[in-house]
């Protein structure tokens, strides 16, 4: 099968090349030309697709989701979503224009990351935490997810199965970050009281015991008793309650987190793969602490959504910059902070690290308030209209980036060039979230904006 698309910038995914009026050849699903026009006196002998006013780009790759296999869920290895839920998240991201995503809930086995990969048209790509702190961890937050298989399976035999990185190590809900504040401590005070509070609330009432940095001894009485008063928690708790409460929930798992962090950056240290970290104010110590332990031993290790909004704009940066010096890549996650706002408000940690060159390698999403994350493509067109990067630059992010950077993510992929695999996009240049049409393997899996019978498989 053979296809024509022309007439559309097309953005190569180089970091580089734009054609304002450029055409991509796609024969048997591969990039078979890229021309900077097509002749329109020429036949061809296939479908052709106009995409006039609109963008041509490599199909975008994620390097940040979850909820994306029947695996467990989260470094807490939550419950399995059903499979509606996770399939249902495959669609968002094929329908935005995402081909490829790496699944960082790390306790997923290969055969099921292999089942989503073989269900979805997204090429579905697994990560691991097979590791003895990672499991404690988790079975300490929550745990209700990880089965016999999981329990038993090891780092280096996920890799042998086809992990392609180790991650995510440390996560909100083990290191009592997000994942707490939306989950476990409102869940643990309905429990105890019927009330339920939001995930601001249980910030407030957390940071009032523990502090932004996860310590005991950051406990201001008076702030909790302000908080629980917002909350409405001051006739159901005293502030001793309350306090042991929240320290009950989120203590347990943060020590054998941190000691997570650093078995698994030793362990990608050891077998020469990536590792990508959860990067918040809880984790920035060990973060300084391991980028000493391994300064010059050549280790990738990726700090994940550095970006993250429990650090100050200053300290993200700060952290940043440090990172760029030792050599660690950083990622940014969209989360839901450009339309959604559900759980991050605030974009000035966006902005300021992404103005900078070369403190964000590459972007990813996250998963956001129930699986409710912006898009990744928005994310492009946000970096561009904001100038912080050429349009190029931020499509690059999402494609040549992240596949040259994790090996084995996207082979032969993310970027348009003749003889690679045919994962296209075209999405409106006005509105880069407008995705007209999808090709996966050079078969069209998304056109005029809806899903095609193909893109289930």
């Amino acid at each position: 099968m053979s296809t024509l698309i022309r007439g559309g910038t097309v953005v190569t995914g180089s970091g580089e090349t734009v054609l304002p009026a450029g055409a991509v050849v796609v024969r048997d699903g591969r990039i078979a030309d890229v021309l900077d026009h097509w002749d329109m006196t020429l036949s061809f002998a296939g479908e052709v697709i106009d995409a006039s006013g609109c963008v041509v780009m490599p199909g975008l790759i994620n390097v940040h989701t979850h909820g994306v296999t029947p695996g467990p869920l989260f470094p807490s290895a939550a419950p399995a979503l059903p499979e509606e839920r996770w399939m249902g998240n495959l669609d968002r991201h094929l329908l935005s224009g995402t081909t490829t995503v790496l699944n960082l809930c790390g306790f997923a086995s290969m055969d099921e990351v292999r089942e989503a990969d073989r269900r979805h048209s997204v090429h579905v790509r697994g990560a691991t935490t097979h590791l003895p702190h990672c499991v404690q961890a988790a079975a300490m937050a929550d745990g209700h997810g990880l089965t016999a298989v999981s329990r038993e399976l090891s780092v280096e035999q996920m890799l042998d199965d086809g992990a392609v990185a180790i991650g995510e190590l440390g996560g909100g809900q083990t290191l009592g970050g997000g994942g707490q504040d939306l989950v476990y401590i409102p869940a643990a005070i309905h429990k105890a009281s019927g009330i339920r509070i939001t995930i601001d609330q249980a910030r407030r009432i957390k940071e009032a015991v523990l502090g932004r940095f996860i310590d005991v001894a950051a406990f201001n009485v008076n702030a909790l008793a302000e908080a629980a008063k917002e909350a409405g928690l001051t006739e159901a708790f005293t502030a001793t309650q309350l306090a042991k409460l929240v320290t009950d929930s989120v203590m347990p798992s943060f020590v054998p987190a941190i000691e997570g962090i650093r078995e698994g950056i030793r362990a990608a240290s050891t077998f020469g793969v990536p590792a990508i970290v959860h990067s918040a104010s809880a984790t920035a110590k060990v973060l300084r602490q391991m980028m000493l332990e391994l300064d010059g031993s050549g280790a990738t290790v990726i700090a994940a959504h550095a970006n993250h909004p429990s650090h100050t704009p200053d300290e993200a940066r700060e952290l940043a910059v440090l990172g760029r010096k030792m050599g660690w890549p950083a990622e940014a996650s969209v989360f839901d902070l450009l339309h959604r706002r559900h759980t991050v408000k605030t974009r000035e940690h966006w902005d300021i690290l992404l103005r900078e060159p070369e403190l964000i390698s590459v972007i990813g999403t996250d998963y956001g308030h129930d699986g409710d994350h912006d898009e990744l493509i928005s994310a492009i067109q946000d970096i561009a209209v904001r100038g912080h990067r050429p349009l190029a630059g931020a499509v690059a992010m999402a494609t040549s980036a992240p596949a040259d950077l994790i090996p084995g993510i996207a082979p032969g992929r993310g970027r348009l060039e003749a003889g690679r695999m045919a994962d296209v996009v075209v999405a409106s240049a006005d509105e880069l979230r407008d995705v007209r049409l999808v090709l996966v393997d050079g078969v069209c899996v998304v056109r005029d904006g809806k899903l095609t019978p193909k893109a289930h498989r």
